[in-house]
């Protein structure tokens, strides 16, 4: 027996902030998860898998566009023409109300509704398969799901398909929240989860898998992204990551010299652009360093984006022939050492660690976390870092302007 286990298409992202993107750059971003689909589908015919599992946000969006529709309807079909059986739920960001019909979804696909169901099926060395979901009908799901999944009965083997979230708290805890211990207490032999975009094994024994999302939609979900092909080996089921992504999100960071001007500048963040190689497009954020040596006009330029506009049109120039693009420009300079005055250290970095923590950062972002792309971008670690250090420096200049009117 051979399965393939997915989630997180999210088929019509937006790809927030890349809209200034040129046109042909900007379709090889919007396209890329459908590409990604079709790989997958690929792969599936060509290993001949018994089966491939959803697991949730096939769709970026609760409404879709008729093409996108159409593409994942196309695929789906190209899985039941090679006698490739689908099982699909829906998640948080495309759940569906309970009276409500999915459009562009072929008949014959198994498609799991807001109440926990099973379906079983005999794969074709004979195995008798039985599959558990449900799908979201709302945004929110709040309450554990895992105390309605059956127990296991005499199945060869029965999997879970989980669109959720490991319990943290009651104030971030909005995506089906379960504990570990629930489903290794269900004996299935397998959890195809979905929800969380890295790619992760929770658990060896049995497998509880986050397949992760098939392409990366902003910087903070680089590396690749796939599926996992999950295969039968002498009684237990065995996943294996297959990367599909066309796109990768990168880092590059360049140190400006005194020397530069506006071309040698550019010409080096190119020569060091065509030294990386990758098999997948490279969307790189670029960092320029050590910004203080540059002459005061050039420095202007990086800072009001004038230098961004020359870097662009270098970068249209070579488009056709190039794997990357930079998509953003970030002058920074050396961090200065911090000199403290009445602040006193020691106290800040005692309560910066009180202060400063995911679950406070969440709390005062309020209902901006209930946008999955903010939730994402608040917690993420460089986002944290980037708010204490901001905070850190205003009390340092608070703290001396306090010390300064006091010698007044």
């Amino acid at each position: 027996m051979k399965f393939i286990h997915s989630a997180d298409l999210h088929l019509d992202s937006p790809f927030e902030g890349l809209k200034q993107l040129p046109d042909e750059v900007w379709q090889r971003v919007y396209r890329s998860p459908f590409l990604a689909l079709t790989k997958l589908v690929d792969i599936a015919i060509e290993n001949q898998v018994d089966f491939v599992l959803l697991a949730g946000d096939l769709y970026d969006q609760d409404t879709q566009s008729v093409a996108a529709q159409l593409s994942l309807k196309d695929q789906l079909q190209r899985l039941l023409d090679h006698q490739i059986a689908v099982y699909l739920s829906y998640g948080n960001h495309d759940y569906h109300p309970a009276e409500s019909a999915s459009i562009g979804i072929p008949a014959d696909v198994v498609q799991f509704g807001p109440a926990v169901t099973t379906q079983t099926l005999i794969t074709r060395d004979q195995k008798r398969v039985a599959i558990s979901g449900f799908s979201y009908d709302q945004r929110w799901l709040e309450d554990d799901q895992v105390p309605k999944f059956p127990e296991r009965q005499n199945e060869d083997y029965h999997i879970g398909m989980l669109h959720g979230s490991v319990k943290q708290g009651k104030d971030s805890d909005h995506y089906a929240p379960f504990e570990l211990s629930e489903l290794v207490a269900k004996h299935y032999d397998y959890w195809a989860l979905g929800h969380i975009h890295k790619p992760q094994l929770l658990a060896e024994t049995p497998p509880i898998v986050y397949a992760g999302t098939i392409q990366g939609r902003h910087k903070n979900e680089a590396g690749p992204h796939g599926f996992d092909m999950v295969s039968d080996e002498t009684g237990r089921l065995q996943p294996t990551f297959i990367p599909v992504s066309p796109i990768d999100w990168v880092t590059l960071t360049v140190s400006a010299e005194s020397t530069d001007d506006d071309a040698s500048l550019i010409d080096r963040i190119m020569s060091q652009m065509s030294q990386q190689q990758s098999d997948r497009f490279q969307l790189s954020s670029l960092i320029i360093d050590n910004v203080e040596v540059l002459s005061p006009d050039l420095l202007q330029r990086l800072l009001d984006g004038t230098w961004q506009g020359q870097l662009d049109h270098e970068q249209q120039r070579q488009v056709a022939t190039g794997n990357a693009w930079i998509y953003e420009v970030t002058p920074k300079p050396t961090a200065p050492k911090i000199e403290y005055s009445e602040l006193d250290e020691r106290f800040w970095q005692a309560a910066s660690q009180n202060v400063f923590t995911a679950s406070n950062l969440q709390l005062t972002a309020g209902k901006l976390m209930q946008t999955p792309f903010l939730a994402a971008h608040f917690a993420a670690s460089e986002v944290q870092e980037q708010i204490t250090n901001r905070a850190e420096s205003l009390l340092v200049q608070e703290s001396r302007q306090e010390a300064a009117e006091r010698e007044d």
